[in-house]
């Protein structure tokens, strides 16, 4: 019997492996555990389908090999984690690993995670980056005990197709669409309409036999028919009708029908190495929700970056926590997350001098943009 990876790759996910994912995500232990148990069996039947014969298995074979991820590194989560680069490494690696293994579907499966779980569209999608190397290393790791093959990937990844069923019945019409639909079809196709009795055509005749003596007997004492006057009333003049009025729409208040080409760009200056804001931030912050507030159709662009103090990687960690903590602290003012998309960019794109304490300041930012599209 084929073992059960989706059971031991989430057993992984706990305790302070948990918590390490859930504070980069800025997302709940809870909620990110609740995601993982969708990215996980997502990652793992996106694979399988991918794998269904040896030219596809070999090709899978090939891009682990490419990526290392068949190395030491990614023999467990807490390996990866803890790794060269650390979490944003595995999310730099894992990125473009979603399109080998989704195709074009890797959208619609970080919305479904996110939907399933409560977590945000951000998260969600940054959690199926960071989980694709970890699922890819477990994957290897097995296939290489029992000989690294075609067959053996195969073997492997089509025992999986039950426990996958399994853990997200509904996962199937994400990950393959067409297929559900041509299933549908096919079932349409194969319906037989259950058959009529056989009886004579003739006996819808028999109740009209009864009915024709009474006919007769109607036709034969039947009255005149009784006359009807009609009174004319005379219309009313047409002055004393009053007119319809037709009401004018009525506009939401505080909304605006003027179209948004760009509003702000609204400034969000952090403390050193922190996620805590500083006073002035407060206020542009509020201006940022009044701006979303009068604008509902208009979408949000919160991108973050840092000063040049410390490492590179762990400045784009710092970056991104500080983008999403300002798309929660948005989303707990009361402007929704599906509006929002947030990203971290490091110490990349300096507004001013790094080597003064007022231009490290001025780059320690969360940059917010409002726009239509």
């Amino acid at each position: 019997m084929a073992p059960n990876l989706i059971t031991e790759l989430m057993n992984e996910f706990r305790g302070e492996t948990l918590n390490s994912v859930a504070s980069t995500l800025d997302e709940t232990a809870a909620g990110t555990h609740s995601a993982l148990g969708g990215a996980v069996p997502a990652l793992i039947g996106g694979l399988t389908a991918k794998a269904s014969t040896a030219d596809q298995a070999n090709s899978l074979l090939d891009l682990i090999k490419r990526q290392n991820l068949d190395t030491n590194v990614f023999a467990d989560a807490a390996s990866a984690l803890n790794g060269p680069g650390g979490i944003n490494g595995l999310l730099n690696t894992g990125r473009p690993l979603l399109g080998s293994i989704f195709g074009g579907r890797s959208g619609a499966v970080a919305d479904w995670v996110s939907s399933l779980s409560g977590i945000n569209r951000t998260s969600s999608s940054s959690l199926l980056s960071l989980a694709a190397p970890i699922v890819l290393g477990m994957i290897a790791r097995r296939v290489r005990a029992s000989g690294w093959n075609a067959s053996s990937l195969m073997s492997l990844l089509g025992g999986q197709r039950t426990y996958v069923r399994d853990a997200q019945p509904g996962l199937a019409a994400i990950l393959n669409p067409e297929e559900t639909r041509h299933v549908v079809r096919e079932e349409a196709r194969t319906y037989k309409e259950p058959e009529r009795s056989r009886t004579s055509p003739w006996l819808w005749a028999l109740p009209l036999l009864f009915l024709i003596p009474l006919l007769g007997y109607y036709l034969a004492h039947r009255e005149e028919p009784t006359r009807t006057v009609m009174i004319g009333v005379p219309a009313a003049p047409e002055a004393a009708m009053p007119r319809a009025i037709t009401p004018e729409p009525v506009k939401p208040v505080g909304t605006s029908s003027t179209p948004v080409a760009a509003l702000g760009p609204y400034l969000i200056e952090f403390q050193t190495g922190s996620r805590k804001l500083t006073r002035p931030a407060e206020s542009e912050m509020q201006k940022a929700v009044e701006a979303l507030k009068a604008h509902p159709g208009a979408q949000v662009d919160i991108n973050g970056y840092t000063d040049d103090r410390g490492s590179a990687a762990a400045n784009l960690k710092l970056s991104q926590m500080r983008a999403t903590s300002t798309l929660n602290r948005l989303a707990s003012l009361g402007i929704e997350k599906s509006r929002m998309t947030a990203e971290g960019h490091g110490e990349d794109d300096p507004v001013a001098d790094n080597a003064t304490a007022e231009g490290r300041q001025q780059n320690r930012r969360v940059v917010i943009t409002v726009t239509d599209r």
